[in-house]
């Protein structure tokens, strides 16, 4: 009787030690797998800087040679098998590659510093344009007698040397004010121009997965002003287009339900 205690001891003692091992194991096992599902592997790719969501982001299983594409919230679910080898590509970010127990369920991306000439700008035509407009500005300031675009200096009162006729003629006649309204006319295409050439079309499409339907009504509701894209760089500009799209799609969603 004694012998069978001390045996029955002995077995619930061991069968405790095992299972408080294979508990270790278990939690070290899938501490190490994070978001890995049977064979998959799936997670949410953001910005490191500003936790923005990214979507577009190519997803490579360089062990398996398969591949996938992060969806407009970031998310994506790519065929895994622990210890392979993932990588994370983008033009616009820098590459990251995770090596098997490093992979985690959120991916932080670097941005890359992009040369605004990638995004594609449209500045040389719109300059062109502009260009012209001042030349047809020109010729007709001079055939209207207005050498000083309708603003005249002060000088020109001087009774030595100075030209009072000319003063007056430029900031009363008709040729003069229409040569002021002209110069308004150019300044402003100027300041559209520089609005165009960071947010166009081809901008806009590059960066964001919208539809040819829905693009007019984007670019009429996000245009920025020309305050705005005066100060911006290249990432300035994806962030707000991107930001922008992410609000013109959750206001489309909004109205479908009603």
């Amino acid at each position: 009787m004694y012998i069978f205690d001390l045996h029955r001891r002995f077995i619930t003692s061991v069968s405790s030690k095992f299972l408080v091992v294979l508990c270790l194991f278990l939690s070290s096992h899938f501490t190490i797998v994070y978001g890995q599902q049977g064979d998959q592997y799936g997670g949410t790719i953001l910005s490191a800087d500003t936790s923005l969501l990214l979507r577009g982001i190519n997803v490579l299983n360089l062990t398996l040679k398969r591949h996938t594409v992060s969806d407009a919230y970031g998310k994506f679910v790519l065929e895994y098998k622990q210890g392979d080898t993932v990588e994370f590509r983008h033009d616009h970010w820098e590459t990251k590659i995770v090596y098997g127990s490093g992979l985690k369920d959120s991916i932080f991306l670097q941005k890359r510093g992009i040369v605004l000439d990638e995004i594609v700008i449209t500045r040389n035509r719109h300059n062109k344009e502009i260009d012209e407009l001042k030349d047809i500005q020109k010729e007709k300031n001079k055939k209207g007698g207005i050498y000083y675009g309708g603003r005249p200096p002060i000088a020109l009162l001087n009774p030595f040397g100075g030209k009072p006729i000319t003063f007056f003629y430029e900031l009363f006649s008709k040729n003069g004010k229409r040569a002021r309204q002209m110069e308004k006319d150019v300044q402003y295409a100027l300041r559209e121009s520089k609005v165009d050439s960071a947010f166009n079309r081809i901008t806009v499409k590059k960066i964001t997965a919208i539809n040819d339907g829905e693009l007019p009504d984007f670019m009429k509701s996000y245009r920025p002003t020309f305050e705005q894209v005066q100060s911006w760089d290249t990432y300035d500009l994806y962030f707000y287009i991107q930001k922008s799209y992410d609000s013109f799609r959750t206001i489309k969603v909004q109205q479908n339900l009603h």
